[in-house]
């Protein structure tokens, strides 16, 4: 029997779930009642309690222990994932990236089992740097030299608003959303008084991260992991354009500048967006929907609400249903629109009609004002020295070299140099240090617009491999002739899709160790969805070995490029297509006829079932606050 999508909202105390009951005990992360020091201080182990490792996660801090490792030997080599949040991705001086740098050469040191043969750094889908293979001995010490750069780690994870991201070069088009994200991430910062108390570090700093009009964390602060999301302002040719770059629906709340000739005249507000699913239970993936407008002198206030009804009103039993999304979902459109106004006092006005349809990776050169800005492509966003050039080599000495650039981390894993006077001297940079070409040849079309999380060896909720896996998957696609094709691939190690892959037209999920499972017919817009035969209730493609992931995505490129007249992008080439036609092609092509076999997979097919008959719903709702 099928357990229905059933959340507990407004949870009673007597049925929260046991982290709810942990967090209750920090007094919103107040109170060091669990012994975080204490643990943190003890080498006599290399892990820490399980209840710690749950509440240090806010403090920007997971356990982890190499997978690799783990298969072979069987047995737990616990090391630490440091996550450090900069809001809006910078802007970084070269002082700053200067001691990141230093911070993943002392404590990032690589051995036989992870992977990467150097220290690194990895840029992710929400502006932060990540710092792996952190052992215990060495972890409060990382902690405090990330400190001496104005970074924090605090609110890098746990349940708690996360690291505000935003389109990170806006500002030289004159609209300052960099901002605005780190204006939202101050005010949605966790208390630091715990924080720096655990880590030793200078009392000085609160003035820094208090002294604030700030958000009400309650005892037990979020009932999940809380994103929000600015949508970015550019111009091309000419024209202001929203720059999607941020996919701002894939987050649980999406701000998008409403521009009139030439200006910012409010923004509209989008929730309930999230990737994230459970196997074991009726969940979705899901785009969040827009509920109103809002001026800038209304917009924190209403963000204040959202999270407020949130925090009251979200799942504290069931944590696979403890996101914004299934309150959104479930309760509507109008009944958030009333929330926000009873929260806040501020009634949203009318849902206008916005594309969102584009999304600018700010690769290359590009002219920012009287000076140049150059993206880096950093494959899956690991900055190390390898096979696409000696990349963490080159940026160092472009920082020790040139002080006045700042960086930017953009929100799809890349670098962008900006402040540069000196394109000629750059250019023979890159090429000295190998940047542009990998084996020989240029960055492909297709290397460049695809996508991965981490996944093995370090993340402990990953299936399988992703950001090893990718560079060679697109390897062998490249062999096949696919290198400049306009599609890309998305791929992510478990269900919790971080690199955001369903936003690709193509993407593949980690559903075991070296298996994968299909999503199919993504854009920036819209969200990729398993491959179900909705009459015969299967899902096709739920675990494909990885040996095989280059037929079917050269059998599914194929029949876009056959197909290509039929939209815009290879995501909605599919969505036209349909489940039914692509089933069929599949069924029939020579590479893979023998995959085609049905799953039945109850909790899957049924958690995305509820979401059409919500989405449904949720659409009319949208349609009755639209302007006009």
């Amino acid at each position: 029997m099928i357990i229905p999508i059933n959340p507990n909202f407004k949870t009673k105390p007597e049925e929260y779930s046991e982290e709810e009951k942990i967090k209750l005990m920090t007094k919103g992360l107040t109170q060091d009642s669990l012994g975080i020091y204490n643990s943190l201080s003890d080498l006599t182990k290399d892990d820490i309690e399980k209840e710690i490792s749950q509440i240090v996660k806010s403090f920007g801090i997971y356990l982890e222990f190499n997978r690799d490792k783990m298969k072979f030997d069987r047995v737990k080599d616990w090391i630490y994932m440091i996550r450090v949040a900069i809001p809006g991705g910078g802007p970084i001086s070269s002082d700053q990236w200067r001691i990141l740098d230093e911070v993943a050469n002392k404590y990032t040191v690589s051995n036989a089992y992870t992977g990467y043969p150097q220290p690194s750094l990895k840029l992710t889908t929400r502006q932060d740097v990540q710092f792996h293979n952190v052992k215990k001995k060495d972890l409060v010490n990382a902690i405090r030299d990330i400190v001496q750069s104005k970074f924090y780690t605090l609110n890098g994870c746990g349940d708690n608003v996360r690291n505000t991201i935003s389109c990170p070069i806006s500002s030289y088009y004159g609209f300052d959303i960099n901002r605005l994200a780190k204006k939202i991430a101050e005010y949605f910062r966790l208390p630091s008084k715990l924080y720096i108390q655990v880590f030793e570090l200078d009392p000085n700093i609160s003035s820094e991260l208090e002294n604030r009009e700030s958000f009400q964390y309650s005892d037990n602060l979020l009932p999940r992991k809380f994103k929000i999301a600015i949508a970015g302002i550019i111009k091309i040719n000419g024209s202001y354009v929203i720059d999607n770059c941020v996919e701002v629906r894939a987050n649980d709340i999406g701000i998008v500048p409403v521009i009139e000739e030439g200006k910012i005249e409010g923004y509209q507000i989008y929730v309930g967006g999230s990737m994230g699913e459970n196997n074991s239970y009726p969940t979705f993936s899901a785009l969040a929907l827009p509920i109103g407008t809002v001026s800038e002198e209304e917009l924190v206030r209403v963000l204040d609400a959202i999270v407020r009804i949130q925090q009251e009103w979200g799942d504290r039993k069931n944590r696979h249903w403890a996101r914004l999304k299934y309150l959104v979902y479930k309760m509507g459109v109008e009944w958030i629109r009333e929330k926000v106004k009873e929260y806040s006092g501020i009634e949203l006005g009318e849902i206008k009609d916005i594309d969102l349809s584009f999304k600018e990776l700010h690769l290359g050169w590009i002219k920012l004002g009287d000076k140049w800005g150059y993206g880096i492509f950093i494959e899956n966003g690991r900055v190390i020295d390898g096979k696409n050039g000696k990349v963490k080599s080159m940026i160092r000495y472009i920082v020790d070299n040139y002080y006045d650039v700042k960086l930017f981390i953009t929100p799809n894993q890349h670098l962008i140099i900006t402040q540069i006077d000196q394109r000629e001297e750059f250019e023979k940079i890159f090429k000295e240090f190998g940047y542009g070409i990998r084996d020989g040849k240029a960055y492909s079309k297709l290397r460049i617009n695809s996508i991965a999380c981490v996944g093995f060896p370090t993340c402990k909720l990953s299936f399988t491999d992703s950001e090893r896996f990718l560079p060679s998957l697109i390897d062998e696609l490249e062999r096949r002739g696919f290198s400049n094709v306009s599609a890309s691939v998305g791929i992510s190690g478990c269900v919790a899709q971080c690199s955001r892959p369903a936003t690709h037209p193509i993407s593949w999920v980690g559903s075991g160790y070296e298996l994968y499972m299909l999503k199919i017919g993504g854009s920036n817009d819209h969200i990729g969805e398993p491959l179900i035969d909705w009459e015969e209730n299967v899902i096709y493609l739920y675990q494909v070995p990885s040996k095989r992931l280059a037929d079917v995505t050269e059998a599914l490129l194929q029949l876009y490029e056959k197909n290509k007249d039929l939209g815009k992008d290879a995501g909605e080439v599919f969505r036209k297509l349909g489940n039914k036609k692509i089933i069929e092609y599949l069924k029939s092509h020579e590479k893979t006829r023998d995959l085609m076999k049905p799953h039945k997979f109850d909790t899957k097919i049924e958690g995305y079932r509820e979401y059409h008959e919500l989405l449904k719903q949720r659409i009319n709702e949208v349609i009755k606050f639209k302007q006009g």
